[in-house]
């Protein structure tokens, strides 16, 4: 084989630089790593996907730790102590929250619960998925984004209709930007929420779904949060379609009603992070403002309805106490809430307000809420708390509707380990309401209530707190409803008859990467 004189004088050099790299078994600097004085710097190739940062197994790394520089061929562990390390923020995130139900009622009959409060006891509640998706990926200049959506399932299950409709939902699909370590930003359809009381399913401030944007700006120990956004449900209230003569087709449909809610909302949350085992605070103001402008319906007689602007606000307070725990993976808070809603706030922003003044709104409704959350957990069980009172107002003008009136909830759930891992366990609950007029069927002035106790074992593999999960849980349900309750139902319904109802089945709950779940 003949070689050139150039060729000559350049082959010792190459194999002088390639050789150690070809015979030494040593992993490739991290991607941080500078490179040695005589090579120069490479420019990076748009948008490269982030390369995974090689550290040694035993010592714990954060996901944020910065690499050694030190030279391969001084500080390279052994093949067999390496572990890749991703960036927390980088990548593909699957998340989900679910429960499911399984049961009879002991009469033959699908399981229900038992509520006679606007908030009751979640012992027995329909089953229910969300599936969470999102990708994280860092800009040039470190924003890092991620797009997330969640597909979420109602509890129309095949093996309950034997039809193949699961009637899914977009939740949310929103993009989340963190700009730096103080501002995030976001943009989309959302479900918004804080702190929850867990044994009622109900977000006492902050709980709201809409398709708009916010801002959360952090400068320790304060943080900021604003939100608008809009939502416009398909009922005659807000959206309405109409037949009308077309000169070509014959019919066809024109818009009536088109009218979205607005809702503004900005929260002011002050935080001090202690030790585990000390005491942390939390205490947070929340405020709402809702507005519906003015538009025309058709009634059901063809004749036109105007519908006058409306407007509402909400304003609230959490206190919490959380911390003072002793082991890692153990959960101590206590949380106190209040709120106050006037007007069109004091609905639902997913439903239409159940009635009306004089004028067509909603100024008169009103709607005081307080109530309070608490877990303590401990190595050889925990125990769960929450109570809840609400007093609400409707927007007619009557002071002896059955609509108005007070009503409160309150359950505890002890749990006592008794094997690694199994917990034996009750729910006990009370709940009542105190209407300001009479029952529209017995026309009598009934208080409904209902005392409800559950035991049931619980399997949760994942830890001992109350808030840990996957859990699966073997539960007997006993509710007695009084006279009162009863009365609610109409006398041609079968369950009117029935003091006791009882549930016996097994449930599964889940929730990891969720976005509701943290």
């Amino acid at each position: 084989m003949l070689v050139c004189r150039p060729m000559r004088r350049l082959l010792p050099a190459v194999l002088l630089v390639a050789l150690p790299r070809v015979t030494a078994a040593q992993p490739e600097p991290a991607p941080t790593t500078p490179p040695p004085a005589d090579e120069a710097p490479v420019d990076p190739a748009p948008e490269p996907p982030p390369a995974p940062v090689v550290l040694p197994d035993p010592a714990p790394v954060s996901p944020s730790a910065t690499p050694s520089t030190a030279s391969p061929s001084t500080a390279s562990p052994r093949a067999s102590e390496l572990v890749v390390v991703t960036p927390a923020d980088e990548g593909f995130r699957f998340g989900s929250y679910g429960r499911v139900v399984a049961g009879t009622d002991l009469r033959g009959g699908k399981p229900e619960g038992v509520k006679v409060v606007a908030f009751g006891p979640r012992i027995v509640e329909p089953s229910y998925l969300e599936l969470d998706f999102s990708y994280g990926f860092t800009s040039r200049r470190g924003v890092k984004l991620r797009p997330v959506v969640t597909l979420a399932f109602d509890a129309t299950l095949f093996h309950d209709t034997g039809d193949f409709d699961a009637r899914p939902a977009l939740r949310n699909m929103y993009l989340d930007v963190v700009v730096n370590e103080r501002l995030n930003l976001w943009a989309g359809s959302r479900m918004y929420r804080g702190d929850d009381i867990y044994l009622f399913d109900y977000w006492p401030l902050d709980d709201l779904n809409t398709v708009g944007a916010g801002a959360i700006y952090t400068a320790k120990p304060l943080e900021l949060a604003a939100h608008a956004g809009v939502n416009r449900l398909d009922d005659p209230f807000q959206f309405q379609q109409i037949e009308v003569a077309d000169p070509e087709q014959g019919a066809t449909t024109a818009v009536q009603l088109n009218r979205q809610r607005m809702i503004v909302s900005a929260s002011a949350t002050y935080l001090t992070l202690g030790e585990p085992d000390e005491v942390s605070l939390k205490a947070k103001l929340h405020g709402q403002v809702h507005a519906l402008p003015a538009g025309t319906r058709e009634r059901d007689d063809g004749s036109l309805e105007a519908l006058p602007a409306d407007q509402g606000y909400l304003v609230g307070g959490e206190v919490s106490l959380f911390g003072w725990t002793t082991a890692p993976g153990l959960r101590r808070h206590l949380n106190l809430y209040a709120r106050y809603a006037k007007g069109l706030a004091a609905y639902d922003e997913l439903a239409a307000p159940t009635s009306f003044g004089p004028e067509l709104k909603t100024q008169r409704a009103s709607e005081f809420t307080a109530g309070t959350s608490a877990n303590w957990d401990h190595a050889l069980g925990n125990v769960m708390f929450g109570a809840l009172a609400r007093r609400f107002v409707d927007a007619d003008t009557s002071s002896r509707d059955v609509d108005d009136g007070w009503e409160y909830a309150v359950d505890v759930r002890p749990q006592l380990r008794v094997v690694p891992d199994v917990f034996a366990a009750v729910d006990v609950s009370y709940q009542a309401r105190f209407p300001n007029g009479l029952n529209p069927i017995s026309l009598r002035a009934d208080d409904p209530a209902v005392f409800q106790i559950a035991p049931m074992v619980v399997y949760s593999p994942m830890g001992p707190s109350s808030y840990d999960r996957p859990q699966l849980r073997f539960v007997y349900r006993a509710a007695h409803l009084n006279d009162g309750a009863l009365a609610l139902y109409v006398p041609e319904d079968i369950r009117g008859g029935r003091a006791w109802v009882h549930f016996l089945g097994v449930q599964a709950e889940w929730w990891w990467n969720s976005s509701r779940y943290r």
